[in-house]
């Protein structure tokens, strides 16, 4: 009986043991101005870049802050300038493992096929990943792929390319991260229809920049967001976030946060700490982007005054 217990103390201690090696999962999304970067520390100490904002510098500067030299893991949503152009310098300043792209052709931009030949030329791993493909990148952390375009598209046409973004969700710890890129209502709703609970995160990379036209009541509903972040640049000419986008988050149920008064980190524990999700600014900044260095899409009309007084007031 004695041998029998102490059988069975051995092996809950082994079985436990290897959950002290764990580590917590950072998410850090940067203020790199109209656009998106969020740059994310995997508990077995790979690391991943989604997009990379509309300039070099900012992303650039973050990375060399923090001592980083290797990127395992690049993702490109799709390709508008907002979300590649700040990647070019990524490969040419740092050593990347696997680089992940969907096989759309931005027939108005040049630069996206410019960030491929810098791709190859570095001898990164490409990837075309596809709808419903889990990625192995840590044993511990499911990563999923939500949406993607696999099939060849050549397009000018602006939300074809946004509905094409690569959209992932991580799942650690009981704790949902969701990255959309740009995708609209009707991709959402395509999601929605297809995961439909395989949504639900806490963590909400809010979808093109908290347009109007995304973020729409059924996605969330299956989302559930209890944090939300908006990653965009003051005084753009889009007047993202809509009004509507952020009251529909706020009705969901989320904190929304804005990367536009800096950078902004999360932290979901490993499995045993008794604490939640962490939100912090970041400690140091990185250098603003310039009005020229911003992508140029169609400029929207700008909302009114009485709107960007509601915009200015959910945003931490």
């Amino acid at each position: 009986m004695k041998n029998a217990a102490r059988r069975s103390a051995i092996l809950l201690s082994l079985l436990l043991l290897p959950l002290s090696g764990w580590t917590q999962l950072n998410v850090y999304f940067l203020n790199v101005g109209q656009g998106d970067a969020t740059y994310i520390e995997l508990p077995n100490g790979s690391n991943v870049l989604i997009d990379g904002g509309p300039s070099s510098l900012p992303v650039r500067e973050f990375l060399m802050a923090k001592g980083v030299r290797k990127i395992d893991h690049v993702v490109l949503t799709h390709p508008h300038s907002d979300h590649y152009r700040g990647l070019k310098k990524v490969f040419q300043y740092f050593q990347v493992g696997n680089f992940y792209d969907s096989r759309l052709e931005n027939l108005n931009a040049v630069g996206d096929n410019n960030l491929r030949e810098l791709a190859a030329a570095q001898a990164a791993r490409v990837h075309f990943p596809e709808t419903g493909e889990h990625m192995n990148w840590d044993r511990n952390v499911s990563v999923k792929v939500l949406n993607t375009c696999s099939e060849e598209i050549k397009t000018r046409d602006s939300s074809t390319i946004n509905n094409c973004s690569i959209v992932l969700r991580f799942y650690y710890n009981g704790t949902g991260l969701l990255t959309t890129g740009d995708i609209e209502a009707s991709q959402e709703n395509a999601i929605t229809r297809v995961f439909k609970s395989g949504l639900e995160s806490q963590i909400l990379k809010v979808a093109h920049h908290g347009s109007g036209s995304s973020s729409s009541q059924k996605f969330l509903e299956r989302v559930r967001p209890v944090h939300a972040i908006v990653s965009y640049g003051v005084g753009n000419n889009y007047g993202h976030p809509h009004a509507e986008a952020l009251l529909r988050l706020q009705a969901a149920g989320a904190t929304v946060y804005g990367t536009q008064d800096g950078n902004l980190m999360m932290t979901i524990p490993p499995p045993g700490s008794h604490k939640g999700i962490d939100v912090a600014p970041l400690p140091f900044a990185i250098t603003p982007v310039s009005a020229e260095e911003l992508a140029s899409e169609p400029v929207s009309m700008p909302e009114s005054q009485a709107l960007e007084q509601l915009l200015n007031s959910p945003l931490r």
